[in-house]
């Protein structure tokens, strides 16, 4: 969700350059959004300065005319499932001592230990690996979403393996910017793993997914989240497909490009809703929720953060 200070940026923009000094420069501007997905990313802010960062907060949003959706076409298959979604989205959900919310039994990968526990999350997301060499479309349409990097690797290493072929491997050039800096030792540098970068050593296999990074050719289809599937590998670029939108199908080739890192902190509010809301009915839903360590038995409660003071000034709830 873009910070209200970037649509401050827009309305002064427009009403420079069209000498007009109502909202927009007296232009029609639509924007879409849902006030239970995560909130604006503030650095260092907790709370309160990402509730402030939000437009509803703003002046303009008096200005706005709101329109509601009323039914989730996406889920409108299990209404029991959006019942459930629509009540952790506006933190509704009971919670225990603990401020935790309960998951339903049929959702749950049962904690075992952590090795088994993956283990048991990939075959249920994943169970043909085999099939996605001659059909690596489908793999797209599944996904293991996790709060913290360090899992997404872990579980992406996994994955690799798996797909049958060769592994290629790639190595990032890593390099200090700052002249003071230019003394850091490479292995240092490669050992870190900023936020919104892969890691310094990528393996990909033919057919196997990606996602992009970075804004390369809106035009052609090439934004930051496209999702694509990796068809050709050479030492300097690697050819990809498009896989879901207007341009699924189309073979492209993405070279190697500098990238400098997000320094963004991790997403908060919304964030449980936002995992839960990529399904369309619950029985396609697995969670597996580690417990605070390794001597605790299995649970079926979480945390589900919700800031119900932007939920009410978006007229949410």
């Amino acid at each position: 969700m873009a910070d209200k200070y970037v649509i401050h940026a827009l309305d002064t923009l427009l009403q420079d350059l069209c000498q007009n000094q109502q909202p927009f420069g007296g232009k029609l501007v639509v924007f879409g959004g849902d006030f239970r997905q995560v909130l604006p990313v503030v650095r260092g802010g907790g709370r309160t300065e990402q509730v402030e960062a939000s437009i509803v907060t703003s002046p303009l949003w008096e200005h706005f005319i709101k329109i509601k959706l009323s039914i989730n076409m996406r889920a409108r298959s299990d209404p029991g499932f959006v019942d459930f979604l629509m009540g952790i989205g506006n933190g509704e959900e009971p919670m225990n001592s603990r401020n935790e919310i309960q998951i339903p039994k049929p959702m749950l990968i049962r904690y075992t230990t952590m090795e088994e526990s993956i283990e048991q999350l990939i075959k249920y997301v994943y169970p043909n690996m085999h099939l996605f060499e001659t059909n690596p479309f489908e793999m797209m349409q599944r996904v293991i979403l996790c709060p913290k990097n360090e899992f997404v690797d872990d579980i992406n290493s996994k994955l690799i393996k798996r797909i049958p072929g060769e592994e290629k491997e790639y190595i990032s050039d890593d390099r200090a910017k700052s002249v003071i800096h230019q003394g850091d030792y490479i292995d240092y540098l490669n050992s870190l793993e900023p936020r919104g970068l892969p890691q310094h050593r990528l393996l990909l296999k033919k057919n196997s997914p990606v996602i992009l990074l970075r804004n390369i050719n809106p035009v052609e289809g090439l934004c930051n989240g496209t999702r694509l599937i990796c068809k050709h590998l050479t030492p300097n670029v690697v050819g990809v497909v498009i896989a879901t939108g207007q341009y699924k199908g189309k073979l492209v080739w993405i070279p190697r490009i500098p990238l400098e890192p997000n320094t963004s902190d991790i997403f908060t509010h919304g964030q449980l809703y936002v995992a839960l809301s990529r399904a369309k009915t619950g029985d396609k839903v697995k969670l597996l929720i580690v417990p605070p360590t390794c001597n605790d038995p299995g649970t079926e409660y979480t945390t589900n953060v919700v800031y119900n003071e932007v939920l009410v000034k978006a007229s949410c709830i």
